[in-house]
């Protein structure tokens, strides 16, 4: 049984739901999409995707990283880390992004604009004033892009926790989900993110 409070994870058909109602409904559609994503299929902290720039994400020519360092003191611990934006549709979202926010600064300036004239450390997500988001109002924003969708007991840790049950259901080994999510402890990627299926235990027992 699922204790009070903590967070569903997201999975595969609720973010189909979601991003469909962002696209629909979202005044920031761009931007709540790519968000939604790097929660779900890099499995960010909502800290970690709040403190993100383009520098930490680009390359020097202006290419979406497939993998980068954290700096230390955006993490959890303050221990940095690997991160993986290597799926396609989180790749997608992030140029989309991109090219939004080249869009925009073109209008601002007044002429046309490049990849190379982007700020490197403005950040990648853009409060509605402008800004940086903080953590509790990124993490408002998931909670609202959730049940606007009609998807109760999400949060934004949603999104990370998704992503564990999907590699675990994929059979990957749970030392390396530890790698992606960076827990110090396997004991905390078993204990508080794994959880124990009934029914696939109860057909496995069948079949021995």
């Amino acid at each position: 049984m699922r204790k009070e409070g903590i967070a569903k994870p997201l999975n595969a058909e609720k973010l189909s739901v979601i991003l469909q109602d962002i696209q629909e409904n979202s005044a920031f559609a761009v931007r709540d999409k790519a968000l939604v994503l790097v929660s779900f299929r890099s499995g960010l902290r909502v800290g970690e995707i709040a403190s993100l720039v383009w520098d930490y994400i680009l390359t020097k020519n202006g290419e979406i990283k497939e993998t980068f360092s954290l700096r230390k003191a955006t993490t959890k611990g303050k221990k940095g880390g690997l991160a993986f934006f290597t799926h396609p549709e989180l790749r997608s979202a992030l140029s989309d992004l991109l090219a939004e926010t080249l869009s925009v600064k073109s209008i601002c300036e007044g002429s046309a604009t490049s990849v190379k004239s982007i700020c490197r450390e403005d950040p990648v997500f853009r409060s509605r004033k402008g800004g940086a988001f903080s953590n509790v109002s990124l993490s408002r924003l998931f909670t609202n892009t959730y049940a606007r969708a009609g998807m109760e007991g999400l949060s934004s840790h949603s999104g990370r926790k998704g992503l564990c049950k999907a590699l675990n259901e994929a059979n990957v080994n749970v030392y390396n989900i530890q790698k992606v999510l960076r827990h110090s402890s396997i004991s905390t990627t078993i204990n508080h993110y794994i959880s124990v299926d009934e029914d696939l235990l109860a057909n496995m027992v069948k079949g021995v």
